[in-house]
């Protein structure tokens, strides 16, 4: 069932499974090619595993979904977290991107809302498409 009032829905960008990756392919190498290595790479192979399951799952379970009276913030896997800001309650949104950021479109995307409330999504994905989908709404 797909909900008509959707305007825009982000994800997290895929740069949040680097780190994971890298560790892995590099203690994996260390096995594959050093004796001496080999038993505690296997130990760090296995929380290099782990780290990328726990990554995955956020990727799956974390999104914004820009509606049009409202932006939800989705977030968690064992602990749940929705917010939900009405379009009409925010008064501004800023962006944080670094260099890489912007090379590879992603960045953290900060909603502040009426009485100062600031909510923060980290490693969004095309957050100028979505601060620009959401002043769409608020000004027009």
């Amino acid at each position: 069932m797909t909900d008509t009032n959707i305007v825009y829905q982000a994800r997290l960008n895929w740069v949040i499974f680097f780190w994971p990756a890298a560790l892995l392919c590099a203690m994996a190498y260390l096995a594959m090619e050093y004796q001496q290595f080999r038993q505690p790479s296997v130990f760090i192979i296995c929380f290099a595993l782990a780290w990328l399951f726990v990554i995955w799952m956020t990727y799956q379970f974390s999104s914004l979904t820009i509606k049009k009276r409202q932006v939800i913030l989705r977030t968690g896997i064992l602990v749940r977290q929705t917010i939900d800001i009405p379009i009409n309650k925010i008064e501004s949104i800023d962006i944080r991107q670094s260099l890489l950021g912007s090379l590879f479109r992603y960045g953290s995307l900060v909603i502040t809302g009426t009485g100062g409330t600031r909510q923060m999504v980290n490693y969004l994905n095309n957050p100028l498409t979505c601060r620009r989908h959401i002043e769409q709404l608020m000004h027009g």
